[in-house]
């Protein structure tokens, strides 16, 4: 089964800009041969599902490439995308992207289940690399974004290569996942395992109520208490029903081993647990943006890097609407902070177009 892009706005953190979203063209595939995951795994075609808009300069300096969230794909995007928007395709080209393991990418649910590769967001790191070095052709993007899980593999990015990138834009990030986030996903997967649907991930029907149980359980760490005080019944079982729905059209293997890479993210592990050691890598200026009432992945995380990183430059947005901040409504508060944010941090010159 398939994730459709339409689960994205249930749940995915995701930026949304006043207006319709810009139409978006079919996804083109792009494949790696013989794909070597980080635990020695090789599968003989690993493909990426991408979009672009926009136009390609021809000095192939003007590309942004986004990275969606874990339950997300690479629409999630997509109303903050187009001329004028906060990624203007006037000026940029925009590349969205699937990273591996759900959208119309490779993962689990295309006949592998329990025998994909357990991928790490290193390993979806390693594969958007390739998609922007040898498919598109871009060896250097003027700007690298990503949200939640996204922010965590634009993060490997900026550490392995440096060289590769002109602006880092890191929404709702963390260098590692806490000790919180990891117990919620364990409670997610004991949950999903309780359907007698589940059958060890060997399932012949997916197991949709043990993932809707899953989705309720997940629910409250999106958003604050303070939220939750001030919304009335009927908006919380809305909410509530929205999120079950979400991860009852997941395919479960699929979104278990999602989940599973989301859990072991820590950029430290490559260079012996030494978190100062990995952050210094980055070299690129750093826009970190979070959500002060964030308790899903915490704002603790993101100070952290704010305050490692050279050129960082740190925002927090006043809201008590949690981890869902980064999917503001159009004319929210919390919508005009985060695409003002933006705006003035890509008005910045880039480091490479001041040493032309």
């Amino acid at each position: 089964m398939r994730v459709p892009a339409v689960i994205a706005a249930a749940l995915t953190a995701c930026l949304v800009l006043c207006g319709p979203g810009p139409a978006h063209s079919e996804a083109r595939l792009f494949t790696i041969l013989d794909f070597q995951f980080e635990d020695g795994s090789v599968l003989p075609d690993v493909h990426i599902a991408y979009e672009t808009r926009g136009t390609l300069s021809p000095s192939h300096d003007n590309a942004i490439l986004l990275i969606p969230g874990a339950l997300g794909d690479r629409h999630v995007f997509d109303a903050a995308i187009g001329p004028g928007k906060t990624f203007d395709t006037d000026k940029y080209f925009v590349v969205t992207v699937d990273p591996i393991g759900g959208g119309e990418s490779s993962s689990p649910a295309e006949g592998m289940g329990q025998d994909f590769p357990r991928y790490t967001i290193r390993d979806m790191m390693g594969a958007l690399h390739a998609l922007a070095t040898r498919e598109l052709g871009v060896n250097r993007l003027r700007a690298l974004g990503g949200l939640s899980m996204g922010s965590f593999v634009a993060l490997e990015w900026a550490i392995h290569h440096p060289e590769n990138v002109d602006s880092l834009v890191l929404l709702a990030p963390s260098p590692k996942s806490d000790a919180g986030f990891r117990l919620t996903v364990d409670l997610v997967n004991t949950v999903i395992a309780l359907d007698s649907e589940w059958q060890g991930g060997r399932y012949t029907r997916n197991p949709v109520e043990g993932l809707r149980h899953a989705g309720m359980l997940f629910y409250p760490w999106l958003v604050s208490a303070a939220y939750l005080d001030r919304i009335p019944p009927q908006q919380l079982a809305k909410e509530v029903e929205a999120t079950a729905r979400t991860f009852g059209e997941w395919d479960a293997n699929s979104l278990v081993l999602r989940y599973a890479a989301y859990r072991a993210h820590d950029v430290s592990s490559p260079y012996e647990g030494d978190m100062a050691a990995a952050l210094a890598q980055i070299a690129a200026p750093t826009l970190v943006l979070t959500s002060a009432s964030d308790r899903l992945v915490g704002i603790e995380g993101a100070r952290r890097i704010a305050d490692a990183v050279k050129r960082a430059r740190y925002a927090e947005i006043p809201t008590d609407v949690g981890h869902r901040a980064m999917r503001a409504a159009p004319d929210s508060p919390e919508l005009s902070f985060i695409d003002r944010q933006i705006r003035q941090f890509l008005a910045a010159p880039s480091p490479s177009a001041r040493k032309k």
